[in-house]
């Protein structure tokens, strides 16, 4: 690669030019244009998609790369008054994938990249909140130790679960976490965490680009019709953080310029107060609505609405973004043309024809047979009878679904194998649990809301779902679960509401599927086309 070309593919957000998805990713193509619109983005700059190929092919990064990567980080350093590695003032950075197409969730992310031993200490001073800077330490040894060297998650789980932190105040018991995971990183890699934070950047560049052809992206690849040869590009962001603690609130969330459930034009969103972004998504701890920042922080609301109006006028789609409140600023960290169910995806492209927003033969042609034949779907006439009732959750992903019970993706494989109808039932679900999204009928968590990761996949991928129906125990390796304390073993039948949020033990009848007037108006427009 010629220093011109590494010029050109190592590019900040304000100096991209016109927004090239295909060239920057999805996700950077975005953080340029919301910068563009002057909207308030956390600086950082874009390794292409023509360098994440030819990290695939070479695995290494070109010398002209790294030095473009040393530049773009000085000009972070200058523009933030911030240095890498400096303890009273540190630069820290999040490392994000960003392809091209939507891959939610299947792909890599490292948060607050920039801390070791000395800065974690400074961040503490600095930030008079030693909670808020060691638990930040503990998540990037966490994500460091499963996304950069491949430790197990298990692995993982087991040292935190070791730590010496009963009786201590939060920041102590994260501080022996950390003590955990760098003597875990040191022992199962064969190498110690790098102490520099310039060769974390790179460790991080590496991963996320590796992580193109981790064995869940490419099941999601495969499952979706995505070609794989058109990589991923890298994002590098200076971090602003929803872990703070101070005289003003701080927090993340996912807002949707519509429903992306039901498609009706309404705001909706989530959002977690003392959690970095990948919280909500994850689903790890219950999200409130968003109305819930309307009430607290009624100023900042009115200010992420008008990002949402702006985008979605921008973009003539539903979408949505990912935001950060850092003691009362909102920053805005993503934004995408949303993933929705069959019946959503209709609806709104008919009323965007009613808005004045696109074309009929437009809306035809946004529609695809599968989102077609989603919103066709079957769907329960009527909820279950209550003595029925195994649990009661939100309704994140639209439709009526039966299946045998299966509590890890695995085994929702293989019985789907076996020609079995499964519902993937799991406490939560992460990217890993992609193989048994793809093989199940419908999806139920016990935590998350409807902007967790199992809502937005399920959605994309047409299967019903309903999350935070509370305690999901795991028993006998994954043969049994204690469901909100009822216990059932692998192959109970249960059905999926995903439309009013209901787990039961027997499926109420399917409603009569008369044509939806959403998809009748569609198909006028396209006999009139």
């Amino acid at each position: 690669m010629s220093t011109t070309s590494a010029h050109s593919a190592v590019v900040a957000f304000d100096a991209a030019g016109t927004p090239d998805a295909n060239r920057l990713g999805g996700k950077g193509a975005s953080l340029v244009k919301m910068v563009g619109l002057g909207m308030p983005v956390p600086p950082g700059f874009v390794l292409s998609t023509d360098i994440g190929r030819e990290y695939l092919n070479q695995a290494a990064l070109p010398a002209e790369v790294l030095a473009r990567v040393d530049a773009e980080l000085e000009a972070l350093e200058q523009q933030l008054d911030r240095k890498l590695g400096n303890a009273d003032a540190p630069l820290l950075v999040s490392v994000r994938s960003g392809a091209p197409v939507s891959m939610p969730g299947m792909m890599d992310t490292i948060l607050n990249v920039g801390l070791n031993d000395e800065v974690v200490e400074g961040l503490a001073r600095d930030s008079r909140d030693p909670e808020f800077a060691w638990s930040s330490y503990e998540r990037l040894l966490d994500s460091f130790a499963t996304t950069v060297r491949g430790i197990s998650a298990g692995v993982v789980e087991e040292a935190l679960l070791d730590a010496p932190t009963s009786g201590l105040e939060p920041a102590d018991a994260s501080r022996e976490r950390a003590k955990a995971l760098l003597a875990l990183i040191r022992e199962q890699s064969g190498s110690e965490f790098p102490q520099a934070p310039r060769v974390q950047v790179d460790e991080c560049i590496n991963a996320v680009f590796g992580s193109w052809n981790s064995p869940r992206a490419k099941a999601y690849r495969k499952f979706r019709g995505i070609d794989d040869a058109i990589g991923t590009a890298c994002v590098v962001q200076s971090m602003v953080f929803g872990n703070r603690h101070g005289d003003q609130p701080s927090g993340s969330g996912v807002a949707f310029s519509r429903d992306p459930s039901t498609g009706a034009p309404e705001v909706y969103g989530e959002i977690l107060y003392d959690a970095q972004g990948e919280d909500v998504v994850s689903g790890v701890r219950d999200a409130e609505p968003l109305d819930a920042l309307t009430e607290r922080l009624p100023e900042l609301a009115r200010q992420l609405d008008d990002v949402l109006k702006t985008l979605e006028l921008d973009a003539r789609d539903l979408i949505e973004v990912e935001f950060t409140i850092e003691l009362g600023k909102l920053w805005v960290l993503q934004t995408r043309v949303a993933q929705r169910g069959g019946r959503a995806a209709v609806r709104i492209a008919v009323d965007l024809v009613d808005e004045g927003r696109i074309s009929e033969q437009e809306a035809v042609e946004r529609i695809s047979e599968e989102q077609l034949e989603a919103a066709r779907a079957p769907r329960f006439a009527e909820a279950a009878p209550d003595a029925d009732v195994l649990a009661r959750g939100l309704a994140s992903s639209p439709g009526g679904a039966v299946g045998e019970a299966a509590f890890d993706a695995a085994r929702a494989q293989a019985m789907a194998d076996q020609g079995r109808k499964v519902v993937l039932l799991r406490p939560t679900t992460s990217p890993t649990d992609v193989q048994g999204f793809i093989s199940s009928v419908a999806v139920v968590t016990g935590k998350g809301g409807r902007t967790s990761h199992a809502a937005v996949v399920a959605r994309g991928m047409g299967r019903p779902a309903v999350c935070g129906i509370g305690e999901v125990e795991v028993l006998d390796g994954g043969r049994a679960a204690r469901i909100v304390g009822v216990e059932i073993p692998e192959g109970t039948e249960v059905a999926v509401d995903g439309d009013r949020g209901i787990v039961s033990r027997s499926a109420p009848p399917f409603a009569d599927m008369a044509e939806d007037p959403y998809v009748t108006k569609l198909n006028e427009y396209g006999a009139s086309s």
